[in-house]
């Protein structure tokens, strides 16, 4: 079965946000609505290889370009969470999406977990997805200032297109490389008329999200969270002393994220990069619909 998916726009606060949907021509209406948050830099198509799933499945599967990012307005302000979150919760209303579960990519797992921890009531589930899992701030031995400089993005425009897919094709996705997941990449970033590749997302712009993570307070959320929390960790074998400091500061948040709320399921998945959702799109979409408290939350 094909699903395509449909674009549209939605007016929230003055601006305008791009979503995509993905749904049967008759959903079943005892399903909740997903809606699918993608990370920093990022966009709505990052979902495309697991939004059809879902859709198959019979959800109607709605992912949104937020603030800054994809096709939605990008203005200079309103990079914090709080107002992210009401950015998303006006999208919610204005797509008549009726306490949606919410899995969000990387930063977007940040943006989901706390806007479940500031609407309670109105989510029945959240999923993370390789993001989520620790505090920036209480990191050892980090300031703000380290965070930032370690966590600003590359200065890649004006890099010719063939250029950047390559770097992306000589890594591991370079092994299940189609044109799908090139169309993904590039609906990702900006494609100039010389053919050059740009981000989407404004430089300053992105360091600001980047401030707001530090700012967060993580671990404080997750007490705050009433319903199922699905944590998913792609996990990789460690070959230099930093990877093996940040595996060990990521396992110590987990820890204490399980400690704090007896909600949360951890599922590590081996030999996976971070972008889950390009990588292992149909294992994702069966850990999800298939662990018990998501399952029972989203009414399979």
């Amino acid at each position: 079965m094909v699903i395509t998916p449909t674009d549209g726009f939605v007016e929230a606060p003055g601006l305008r946000f791009h979503y995509r949907r993905w749904a049967l021509e008759n959903p079943p209406s005892a399903l909740v609505p997903l809606l699918l948050v993608h990370g920093l830099a990022s966009s709505a198509h990052i979902w495309n290889l697991v939004a059809p799933l879902f859709a198959e499945a019979g959800f109607v599967t709605t992912a949104i370009d937020q603030r800054g990012h994809g096709e939605s307005d990008k203005p200079d302000t309103g990079y914090d969470f709080a107002t992210i979150v009401e950015d998303d919760a006006v999208i919610v209303r204005d797509l008549a999406l009726k306490n949606p579960a919410l899995i969000g990519h990387s930063w977007g797992a940040s943006v989901v977990l706390q806007y479940a921890a500031t609407y309670p009531e109105q989510v029945p589930a959240i999923v993370l997805v390789d993001g989520g899992t620790n505090q920036l701030s209480a990191r050892s031995g980090w300031t703000r200032e380290e965070a930032m400089k370690a966590l600003a993005p590359p200065r890649f425009a004006g890099t010719p297109r063939g250029v950047f897919l390559s770097r992306i094709q000589s890594g591991p996705l370079g092994q299940q490389w189609t044109p799908e997941l090139e169309d993904i990449m590039l609906h990702i970033v900006q494609l100039r008329d010389d053919d050059t590749v740009a981000p989407r997302l404004e430089y300053e712009n992105h360091l600001k999200i980047v401030s707001a993570m530090w700012d967060q307070p993580t671990f404080d959320l997750y007490n705050q969270v009433r319903c199922p929390i699905l944590v998913i960790v792609a996990e990789q074998d460690a070959t230099t002393e930093q990877q093996r400091m940040m595996q060990q500061a990521r396992n110590e948040g987990l820890a204490r994220i399980q400690s704090l709320n007896s909600n949360v399921t951890i599922i590590r998945m081996p030999n996976t990069i971070h972008d889950i959702p390009l990588q292992r799109p149909q294992k994702l979409f069966e850990e999800i619909t298939e662990t018990s408290p998501i399952r029972e939350a989203l009414h399979l």
